[in-house]
């Protein structure tokens, strides 16, 4: 595989970074994951404005924004990918010596981005996934694509190894998103999701998503869903990047809907196919 790291295409296995970048010792970095449709970068100018906010947050200097869109593209090109691909860039604060937890400004950051074809995810989009429900022990800087995660890989894997396919996290009993994708709930036909704020990251599917249910006369409410009051709603579905538009069919040991994904969910992923087909 021909990654990119620091002006340089290489193989993966010729990239060194010291132990004493801030990312390997502190977590001091930010990334994006993005995908394509029809070899074309999807909600392009989202991803890189939520990638320069993250790293606003953490005072990491990076300017070179316009230029992440041909590394993406040159790396599907070096690595042969001819299907539709994801694409991981990250940014760290870069090397500093000796270890302390201060940091000085003058510092250039690494950078580093790979791409790897889009898996099959059919399936799940089509009959829907379980979930489980964790407490969210993450920071209070959600907002920050932060590379420190691992309350959030810790959830998940709780998940991998329960056989479900996300955790869905939850704070003072009010549900924020789920390990690495947005969280919604149907009632009475009108859709509800968590609204924004530091505890949730701006997903750009969530994004397009709420957009999809403006244009086409979808009812739908930014407010809390109580961890206590799950059983009252109809359907559930999870979006990401590459988890698309994904139906919540059991929660821990609840089936929701009989198993089955829900009317409206099948109707945001029609709505969202077709969107995404002619991008």
């Amino acid at each position: 595989m021909i990654v990119y790291f620091n002006s340089k295409f290489l193989h993966k296995d010729d990239v060194k970074i010291s132990p004493f970048d801030r990312a390997f010792l502190f977590a001091d970095g930010a990334y994006e994951a993005l995908r394509s449709y029809n070899q074309k970068l999807f909600r392009l100018e989202d991803h890189l404005k939520r990638f320069e906010h993250s790293l606003n947050e953490l005072s990491i200097p990076f300017s070179d924004f316009n230029n992440l869109e041909i590394i993406a593209g040159e790396l599907a090109k070096k690595n042969n990918i001819n299907s539709e691909y994801s694409v991981y860039m990250q940014i760290s604060r870069g090397i500093s010596f000796p270890r302390t937890h201060h940091f000085v400004n003058n510092i250039t950051p690494n950078v580093f981005a790979f791409v790897k074809p889009i898996a099959d995810n059919r399936k799940q989009v089509e009959e829907g996934v379980s979930v489980i429900l964790e407490k969210d022990l993450r920071w209070l800087r959600c907002d920050i694509k932060s590379t420190s995660v691992l309350p959030a890989v810790m959830a998940s894997q709780k998940a991998f190894l329960s056989g479900a396919f996300e955790a869905v996290l939850y704070r003072n009993n009010l549900i924020t998103e789920g390990s690495h994708t947005s969280f919604f709930a149907v009632k009475n036909n009108i859709l509800y999701t968590t609204p924004l704020s530091n505890y949730i990251l701006n997903g750009i599917t969530r994004k397009v998503v709420l957009e999809l249910c403006k244009e086409n006369q979808i009812e739908f409410s930014e407010e809390n869903i109580r961890t206590d009051e799950l059983k009252s709603y109809d359907e559930f579905f999870i979006t990401g990047t590459t988890t698309e538009v994904t139906p919540i069919i059991k929660i821990d040991d609840w089936f929701v809907n009989n198993g089955k994904p829900g009317k409206v969910t099948k109707d945001i992923q029609r709505l969202f196919n077709f969107y995404t087909k002619n991008y």
